[in-house]
């Protein structure tokens, strides 16, 4: 059975190339969180955004300081410049405690 997941995104403020090329690509700069409710109540929070090297330990730290599981750090693409590498974090909680806590601590990492 299929649940509404909603997500809301926005875009990194990073000026990159992926092979010499600029881009402003959803794919390459996101900073994403998606809410996937279930019967019970309980939803499953999910984000992911493009990080720069410097600031991953910043976001991890905070992330995690707020409860928040870290489940990847990688990159997605070859060529790019900077190197853009990417994190994901979940839980499964209050939606809007979710959001607000991983804005909170992207401000507080200076990713915005």
């Amino acid at each position: 059975m299929s649940h509404p997941v909603c997500v809301v995104q926005r875009l990194r403020n990073i000026n990159a190339t992926i092979l010499g090329r600029r881009t402003r690509s959803p794919l390459s700069l996101p900073f994403a969180l998606s809410f996937e409710n279930n019967r019970n109540g309980r939803t499953l929070n999910l984000g992911e955004t493009v990080i720069l090297e410097n600031e991953i330990n910043p976001f991890l730290t905070a992330l995690r300081k707020r409860g928040i599981t870290v489940t990847a750090v990688h990159n997605h693409r070859l060529f790019d410049s900077p190197r853009l590498m990417y994190m994901h974090w979940e839980n499964v909680g209050n939606p809007f405690e979710f959001a607000q806590n991983s804005i909170s601590t992207a401000k507080e990492a200076g990713l915005f």
